[in-house]
């Protein structure tokens, strides 16, 4: 305190309290204004994401019918070359293209793989690699053809066969001059009645694989995977030009699945950033259950089964990270599914199903279905897609109401 006396007015004195002086306050430090600005913009998407469905149909169980026939064959993008699926055995000179490369006829295992020179290239690779199967050929053969930019190209691709497979290269060294290298490659697989494989494995790296509907070669085990193509299948059952397959797995990292896929015992399509769009057949064998899987990281699943099970369980896992997932199982199908989502909504419908349990928490739904005592188990997750479930046949409308 300080003590003030008035000139005017001696006899009083005034105490007068000191005021202290207010510093300005110091800035917080860059990183922490960045950690609240990231936190902050965390907390505004975390609440877009769970108010999105709200907007988009809302949340729960809605009536729906059974989706839209899709075309499941994509058409090649405008850089890609439209492949020639016609290959005519009884005049080579013509159609076929110039390299030739033929394997044992006893041969039951083999494999086809594209690799990479792993040096700096400008070179780019377009192109198709074709799977047939023909009733005139007695054993598997690869046959190449080759256009290129530049004819000194020509000689820096490689193709290695070995006794039960073969390997090309298409990315030559150049890590000045552009060019580019249209390679069609044709694997030829016997389809006699008599004739069957243990295992085939293709690879590519930028060709897209197609599966012709000629290629109906009986095969225990077989893989596709491609790193930036699609993998596309031709055959149809209804067609009985049908893939016949006992355990088959197809993977892309930035391709497309489609077409449709036998689920003799196990089928796995599974892609990064592709879309899954597959037609399922399940085989009437005597397999005692049935394997499927499909996975996505960004892409959607569009799956559909188009015959019953024939009837045996059905163990499935449907997985992605930001893709929505769309199945419609049989009407034969009877089990339980798990459904899981955090931010996407969840739509389940057909005759006989039943929603016995939901959950709703800040970590995303839960829903369990049922339909009949059956034993087929399923799983169905994805982080910020929607989940949207078909069992069979539609629910009547006495059903509908009592819901």
């Amino acid at each position: 305190m300080e003590r003030y006396t008035d000139e005017k007015h001696p006899e009083t004195v005034y105490l007068i309290e000191e005021v202290e002086l207010q510093q300005p306050k110091p800035k917080r430090p860059l990183w922490r204004r960045c950690v609240r600005v990231f936190l902050t913009m965390a907390g505004l998407w975390m609440v877009f994401s769970a108010f999105a469905p709200v907007f988009s149909g809302g949340f729960g169980c809605h009536k729906h019918r059974r989706p839209d026939e899709i075309d499941i064959i994509p058409q090649p993008a405008p850089e890609m070359p439209q492949p020639n699926m016609d290959m005519d055995f009884e005049d080579p000179s013509f159609k076929v293209p110039v390299e030739h490369y033929t394997f044992d006829a006893s041969l039951r295992n083999f494999y086809i793989k594209q690799e990479s020179f792993h040096k700096p290239s400008r070179v780019e690779v377009v192109g198709n690699l074709i799977v047939h199967a023909c009733d005139k050929a007695s054993n598997i053969s690869a046959h190449f053809k080759f256009d290129v930019s530049d004819s000194s190209l020509r000689k820096e691709l490689v193709v290695q066969p070995a006794r039960d497979g073969i390997i090309f290269k298409l990315d030559p060294f150049s890590p000045v001059s552009p060019g580019k290298v249209n390679a069609t490659v044709f694997l030829v697989i016997p389809k006699k009645k008599d004739y069957d494989l243990d295992t085939l494995h293709v690879s590519t790296i930028q060709l897209p694989i197609w599966i012709k509907n000629s290629f109906t070669t009986p095969i225990n085990s077989t893989s596709f995977s491609t790193v930036a193509g699609t993998i596309t299948s031709f055959g149809k059952s209804s067609d009985k030009n049908g893939l016949d397959i006992n355990n088959l797995r197809l993977h892309t990292v930035s391709g497309n699945i489609a077409g449709e896929f036998p689920l003799n015992h196990a089928l796995a399509l599974e892609t990064t950033k592709g879309d899954i769009v597959a037609n399922i057949v399940s085989s009437d064998r005597p397999e005692k259950i049935g394997w499927l899987k499909t996975s996505t990281v960004n892409g959607n699943h569009k799956v559909k089964f188009v015959s019953q099970l024939n009837p045996r369980p059905l163990y499935s896992k449907h997985k992605s990270v930001s893709g929505d997932i769309s199945v419609v199982y049989p009407e034969d199908w009877q089990g339980g599914l798990k459904l899981k989502t955090t931010s996407g909504h969840i739509e389940v419908d057909g005759k006989g199903t039943k929603v016995v349990k939901k959950d709703k928490s800040l970590v995303g739904r839960f829903w369990k279905v049922i339909k009949g005592e059956g034993k087929s188990k399923g799983s169905i997750a994805t982080v910020s897609g929607k989940i949207d479930v078909f069992i069979g046949e539609e629910k009547d409308k006495e059903e509908s109401l009592m819901e």
